[in-house]
């Protein structure tokens, strides 16, 4: 791989430049510091928590402290990207270490906080003042300051669901209680803090799960099951085109007849956060056939489960089927990233806004309309829509 590609893959996660660390985010980090009064007891609202990957298994975990009025990942993406950092600016992340196995009276605390299905008033006593220090990824939500804690006491009363503590006392998988919980109408942001936190699986085998795995892990688990499920259902019989456009994040998603297909492209934009320098865009895709995958989406990592979880959930709803193909292009406006969640949300919202046609043909010229690249720039690359494939949709 060209090293020019390197910040399109790497997205400041796996250290592909040998520098270890990321120059694009310490400048972020660099820009964005902030200067607020913090105390070393801290007391605010919380439903989330944050395990770390970095020094694997010997991680930190902790509560994720609002300071401000405490939102869903929804209803904080609805308000816009400014509003976002605005938010996140505001939460503050409590860190103890102790492994992927800590002792259960240092970490239970957390985890009440995490299976509330409502935010529970916090009490956090930090080892020394909270410093602003936000740090930005491709996958996790940002937060503004954080500190290592001494202990952190749960002021309120928890609302976890019946069916919650029911299946964490069966100790089933963590798959098949993921599942159930979806099924229950619990979102992917509830069960990632419950697979986060140690919550789920056989008893013996729990631990805690660094969030930006759990992010992407819980998107895969739902995405698989509801592809079962999808691959059952009857095919579209006309081709149905998606668009939506927030956070400078473009996205197209053709669903044309067919049995289940899943390609999905990124491609960014000159003066994007993951290529600042670049002189043209650099497009990655992956691809799923029927049978689903079973190698890891390295080139797209959680953006390319979050995307396949929103289009999922639409076919599964309408109880069709299809091949699809999904662009996301992301423009120099995206300077900062503030985690997959955004990219999970929009592709929802592109989910909500469809036209139909009858051929494959009349979808790509209102598409290609669209799209900033020419859309032979995926077509090229393209395993549903390449030269050899569209006559099949004729």
């Amino acid at each position: 791989m060209k090293p020019d590609n390197y910040c399109v893959t790497c997205k400041g996660t796996k250290n592909m430049c040998g520098l270890g660390y990321c120059p694009i985010l310490k400048k972020i980090h660099a820009q964005h510091k902030q200067s607020k009064t913090l105390k070393q007891d801290l007391f605010g609202s919380s439903n989330e928590a944050f395990v770390g990957s970095a020094n694997y298994p010997n991680v930190s975990w902790g509560p994720v402290l609002s300071l401000d009025e405490n939102k869903g990942m929804r209803e904080v993406y609805e308000e816009g990207y400014e509003k976002v950092m605005e938010y996140r600016s505001a939460m503050v992340k409590g860190r103890r270490f102790g492994g992927i196995r800590p002792h259960k009276r240092s970490v239970e605390e957390t985890q009440e906080a995490a299976l509330s299905v409502r935010p529970v008033d916090l009490e956090v006593n930090f080892s020394k003042v909270p410093r602003y220090d936000m740090r930005f990824s491709s996958v996790v939500a940002p937060t503004g300051a954080s500190a290592p804690m001494r202990r952190v006491k749960v002021c309120d009363n928890p609302k976890i669901p019946r069916v919650v503590d029911t299946l964490i006392d069966e100790g089933r998988k963590a798959k098949d209680t993921v599942i159930e919980l979806f099924a229950k109408g619990l979102d992917n942001y509830y069960i990632t803090n419950v697979l986060s936190v140690g919550k789920l699986g056989l008893v013996e085998n729990r631990i805690l799960v660094p969030t930006r795995w759990s992010i992407t892990a819980t998107d895969d688990m739902l995405g698989k099951h509801l592809a079962e499920r999808v691959r059952k259902h009857k095919q579209l019989n006309r081709v149905w085109v998606f668009s939506h456009e927030s956070f400078s994040n473009h996205y197209e998603v053709m669903i044309a007849p067919g049995a289940w297909e899943f390609e999905n492209f990124e491609a960014w934009c000159p003066k994007s956060i993951w290529n600042l320098g670049g002189s043209r865009a650099r497009v990655s895709s992956e691809y799923e056939p029927f049978g689903g995958r079973s190698k890891y989406a390295a080139s797209q990592a959680g953006a390319y489960y979050a995307v396949r979880l929103a289009v999922l959930e639409f076919l599964d709803q309408i109880r069709r089927q299809g091949r699809v193909v999904a662009i996301r292009e992301v423009y120099e406006g995206y300077q900062v990233p503030v985690g997959v969640f955004q990219v999970r949300e929009n592709a929802r919202d592109a989910m909500k806004n469809h036209q139909m046609y009858s051929g494959v043909g009349e979808a790509l010229e209102l598409i290609s309309k669209r799209l900033r690249l020419p859309l032979g720039e995926y077509t090229k690359r393209s395993k549903i829509i390449g030269q050899r494939n569209l006559l099949e949709f004729f």
